[in-house]
C-alpha cells in the first residue's frame, strides 16, 4: 500500500514538473513572438500634428503635445480649450510642403517644417519654422512630443 502511494506521489510530481516546464517554454515562446512597439519618429509626430489639423482631428493633434506644455499653456490645458484655440485661428486647411528631421540624439529632436495655412477666406500663408520635440517616457502617452507647438510657453521639463 505504501509503495502504491509513493508511486502515485512520484507520478504526480513528475506530471506537475512537466506542466511547469511546458508553461515556462510556452511563456518564453509567446514573449519572443510579440512585436515590440516602435514609437513614431519625431518627423512622423510633426506630420501627425499637421495632418490632424488638416482634418480637424483635435484629439490626435492634441496628443502630440508634451504633458508639460499642456500644464503651462492655458489654451492647451484641456482638449476643449485647445479645440477652441485652433478654431480661432481660422485655418481651413494645412498643406505640407516639407517636413524634415534635422537633429536627433534620442532625447531631443529638431524638425524643420514648411507648410501653407489656407484660411477660411481663401488667403494662403506660407510658414516655415522648426519644432523641438523631446522623447517622453513619463507622459500619459509616451513617445516624441512637441514641447513648443505655438505661443510663448516652452516645456523645459
Amino acid at each position: 500500500m505504501e509503495e502504491t502511494n509513493n508511486k502515485i506521489l512520484y507520478v504526480g510530481l513528475f506530471i506537475l514538473g512537466v506542466i511547469v516546464v511546458i508553461g515556462i517554454i510556452w511563456t518564453n515562446l509567446r514573449s519572443t513572438n510579440e512585436e515590440e512597439y516602435n514609437f513614431p519618429s519625431s518627423k512622423k509626430v510633426v506630420e501627425q500634428y499637421f495632418n490632424s489639423w488638416n482634418i480637424k482631428d483635435y484629439a490626435n493633434m492634441y496628443s502630440t503635445f508634451s504633458d508639460g506644455f499642456k500644464k503651462i499653456e492655458p489654451t492647451a490645458k484641456d482638449l476643449a480649450s485647445f479645440r477652441d484655440y485652433v478654431n480661432s485661428q481660422r485655418i481651413e486647411r494645412v498643406e505640407i510642403n516639407n517636413i524634415e528631421e534635422k537633429t536627433n540624439d534620442g532625447k531631443t529632436a529638431s524638425v524643420d517644417y514648411d507648410v501653407i495655412f489656407v484660411l477660411d477666406d481663401g488667403q494662403r500663408i506660407t510658414y516655415k519654422d522648426t519644432f523641438t520635440l523631446k522623447f517622453r517616457t513619463g507622459d500619459i502617452i509616451q513617445g516624441w512630443k512637441l514641447i513648443h507647438p505655438y505661443g510663448d510657453n516652452i516645456d523645459t521639463t
